[in-house]
């Protein structure tokens, strides 16, 4: 567990006085210390819905020492580099930091500009503006990973690691996250863990949430684990972990649109029992009463609910996993497939190692598109052969 400094007085997170502390340290405007390091890293205080939080400095991860919870691997080893700034804009005097979303919140129009009538004159532009980076709604899934920790490992994790923990953990998450002025801990829905002693609590309290009146005027973001999908009586239904009662139901061309764009994400989860389908979708509530789903994307995750993209990174996920290696896992956000990423970072090591996988099927390419990778990164590199399996240097 870290530990901080705020003037004399040293603490951890579970210190009995942690908001008394904080309160007094936001009070006096003084920055506190993670002692993951000699010289000590500069946190800043946010106060957001009635808490105090201790956040990490902008662009200070990599200061934080590997084994830190506030370590974070460069911005050239994920796609964390290509939105903050835009997508996410960080607030070091409010603690709040601001989201910029490409997915709507509310049912509207589409924003396709309309084509021009026959024969109408066309006016080219005189310039070309460039296009802001927002988070899509995978984008929103790896930010909400990694500010919860759970892209991390470390082998005295495993105990903690089922549903309770990671819902508790993307909630305290939202908190200071705000996108068009609605905070996001009003917009996410996560479903509490499902008990069969406590139903017909656990289901007035969802009923009761999903029935918010602002449903009907806006979008809710869903994450959730997929049990299964099952045919309605238009269209099909998406049951979700921790919700047996309340499917979220999709349109037959929606859902055609889902099976081509995620095959590949279909194919893993079918392919590996222990792994799980995690569902991040934006949807609102019908006039019937029921919740119909408008945007949707999946990400495959562990058993140990690490994000992985292929089978391969599966395989080294296992591998870490039983050779009591502690890492963080490296995330995509808005980056396209095509582009080679480092799969993990070793955090267990005074310096830290980013370890790329070998696609075994890549065509010439992607091996030199990788190789250019490794060879411009700050970082040492490893590499992790599927059909030889064991950790390489360069």
């Amino acid at each position: 567990m870290s530990h901080y400094r705020v003037g004399t007085i040293e603490f951890t997170e579970d210190h009995g006085r942690l908001q008394t502390i904080l309160k007094q340290a936001y009070a006096n405007q003084q920055r506190p210390l993670c002692l993951c390091t000699a010289q000590g890293v500069e946190l800043y205080i946010a106060f957001a819905y009635d808490r105090y939080w201790l956040k990490r400095m902008p662009n200070s991860g990599e200061r934080h020492h590997p084994g830190c919870d506030s370590y974070e691997p460069p911005a050239e080893l994920s796609g964390l580099g290509q939105v903050y700034g835009s997508a996410i804009k960080e607030n070091l005097d409010t603690g709040i930091t601001q989201l910029k979303f490409d997915f709507r919140l509310a049912p509207g129009k589409s924003r396709t500009p309309v084509a021009p009538v026959e024969g109408e004159e066309v006016t080219k532009p005189t310039s070309i503006k460039a296009s802001e980076a927002k988070l899509g709604l995978r984008g929103l899934l790896h930010y909400l990973w990694e500010q919860s920790g759970w892209q991390r490992w470390t082998p005295a994790a495993d105990s903690r690691r089922n549903w309770y923990g990671l819902r508790k953990a993307l909630l305290e998450a939202c908190a200071g996250k705000v996108a068009k002025a609605t905070a996001l801990d009003r917009l996410v829905f996560i479903p509490e863990t499902f008990s069969l002693d406590k139903k017909d609590e656990i289901n007035a309290r969802i009923a009761k949430d999903l029935a918010y009146p602002d449903n009907l005027n806006r979008f809710r973001v869903l994450i959730g684990e997929l049990k299964e999908v099952k045919p309605a009586r238009f269209g099909q239904k998406l049951i979700i972990k921790h919700l047996p009662e309340y499917p979220f139901y999709l349109n037959d061309q929606t859902y055609k649109r889902v099976l081509k764009q995620f095959d590949t994400e279909w194919l893993l989860w079918r392919g590996n029992e222990a792994s799980r389908l995690m569902v991040i979708a934006t949807f609102s509530i019908r006039l019937g009463g029921y919740p119909e789903i408008d945007q949707l994307s999946l990400m495959n995750v562990s058993s140990q609910w690490i994000p992985f993209e292929t089978a391969e990174e599966l395989a080294l996920i296992d591998y870490l996993v039983a050779h009591g290696r502690s890492f963080s896992k490296c995330l995509r956000y808005n980056l396209a497939r095509s582009k080679p990423l480092a799969a993990a970072v070793l955090v267990d090591t005074d310096t830290p190692s980013a370890v790329y996988v070998v696609d075994t099927a890549a065509h010439d390419e992607s091996t030199a598109a990788l190789r250019d990778i490794i060879a411009e990164s700050r970082t040492p590199s490893l590499i992790w052969d599927p059909l030889q399996p064991a950790l390489c240097e360069v």
